[in-house]
């Protein structure tokens, strides 16, 4: 095996994805522990493959330096959506593409900001998803580089660290994965609107707001929400309105809404699919 590639293998051995916070992260010792896990060796091709074939597309376009990238995950086909989790794919001054992005290690009830290489952040949804890329407009991409780019303070202001997977839009309480995504899109496009310049949360949803921001409406049954509320301590609702949780028709920032958005803003330049490769063996992750 060439030896370029195994400190990447070593990397997506773990599940826990040890990548460099914006600035740095330790995940707290009084969390629970991740399970390591194994891909296997096709899986493992597959994810260099996906990989491979991501930053290669993206080389070829001109001057592009910052991209939307979704990919699988959690189940949700229930609910009519395909991708899970989108993030940011920077390049960076030495060439190579890497994801920023906010993830919830083991399912605990914080979040943090990470900065790790393709094939770790696609991981083994290569094998059932295919990958949804967005391209900015010049002028937003310019604006996402300058945020995203270290020490990247403003993009850091915009995260909270108390994770829920189902956090309400409009709250500061809770931030998901895709709200992180989407509140730094939103400071980008407000400082391109009229040269505002927004450094907390209460300020970007105020924008989504006033910009008419749609989030997807998630159904969740009584079962699962008395299950998340006793049990599950990366899902609260009590962020949400009332009639929200007396309903169960819950509003969520999901991958879709995202794209919808920035399309309805009209920041994207493009969409490009990117397919996954297949492995024997491995299905779409069980809700």
């Amino acid at each position: 095996m060439d030896d370029a590639r195994r400190p990447l293998i070593k990397r997506l051995h773990r599940v826990l994805l040890c990548g460099v916070l914006l600035g740095t992260a330790a995940i707290a010792q009084a969390e629970p522990q991740c399970v390591e896990r194994y891909p296997t060796p096709a899986a493992l091709a597959s994810m260099f493959d996906v990989a491979l074939a991501t930053t290669e597309t993206l080389d070829a376009l001109e001057d592009v330096d910052v991209v939307l990238i979704a990919r699988g995950g959690q189940d949700l086909s229930k609910y009519g959506l395909r991708h899970s989790h989108v993030a940011f794919l920077l390049r960076e001054d030495d060439g190579q593409w890497r994801a920023v992005h906010l993830l919830n290690p083991c399912k605990t009830d914080a979040s943090h900001l990470f900065r790790e290489g393709v094939g770790t952040f696609i991981g083994e949804t290569s094998a059932h998803t295919d990958l949804r890329i967005g391209v900015p407009t010049p002028a937003l991409r310019a604006a996402l580089k300058a945020m995203l780019t270290k020490p990247a303070i403003q993009a850091r202001a915009l995260h909270e660290a108390r994770y829920s997977v189902v956090a309400y839009p409009f709250s500061t309480e809770y931030q998901n994965s895709n709200q992180w995504v989407l509140e730094v899109l939103a400071a980008a496009m407000a400082q391109l609107e009229d040269n505002t310049l927004i450094v907390n949360r209460t300020q970007v949803q105020t924008w989504l707001k006033d910009h008419r921001y749609q989030p997807s409406t998630l159904h969740i049954g009584v079962g699962k929400r008395l299950g998340a509320r006793f049990f599950v301590p990366n899902a609260a609702v009590t962020d949400h309105p009332a009639s929200e949780r007396i309903s169960g028709n819950y509003s969520v920032v999901t991958v879709e809404s995202v794209f919808d958005f920035v399309q309805q803003q009209k920041g994207l330049q493009m969409e490009l699919p990117i397919a996954h490769v297949p492995v024997d063996g491995i299905t779409a992750p069980k809700p």
